[in-house]
């Protein structure tokens, strides 16, 4: 006579109550959890600004011409485009630095002041470089 052997696993039922309260807790967990964080979106627009700085660097080189960037509390403005507003709680210095077609600058300095950081970014105006540092 063969016995039969024996079934390990997990029946259905099982498998679903366990996914049903995995759930739950993945559903607490989310809503305990801030969707954004200040220094993340801080960090997001200091890359805005300066990837806008190096775009008007490049397209004032690449058309041999002149290119203006504005910031103001708002946001920026690259060559007379629309002002792509910044997230609340976020402010850029008032500033103009125009690329001239050798890469250069007219130079300067824009700060962001978001919550409690606030950032400098430098534009050397005989390279047109762009750095960027916390500023104590």
């Amino acid at each position: 006579m063969l016995r039969s052997a024996g079934r390990a696993g997990f029946t259905l039922i099982e498998m679903i109550v366990v996914l049903i309260i995995a759930g739950l807790v993945a559903g607490l967990v989310m809503v305990k959890q801030p969707w954004h964080s200040a220094g993340l979106e801080a960090d997001v627009t200091l890359r805005a600004v300066t990837n806008g700085l190096l775009l008007a660097r490049s397209r004032a080189i690449a058309q041999d011409r002149t290119v203006a960037v504005v910031t103001g509390p708002d946001g920026i403005s690259i060559d007379g485009g629309p002002v792509r507003r910044l997230p609340s709680g976020q402010m850029l210095s008032p500033s103009r630095i125009v690329f001239l077609p050798d890469g250069g600058s007219t130079g300067g300095a824009i700060f962001l002041a978001a919550g409690n950081r606030r950032i400098r970014t430098d534009i050397n105006w005989l390279t047109g470089r762009v750095r960027s540092r916390e500023a104590f």
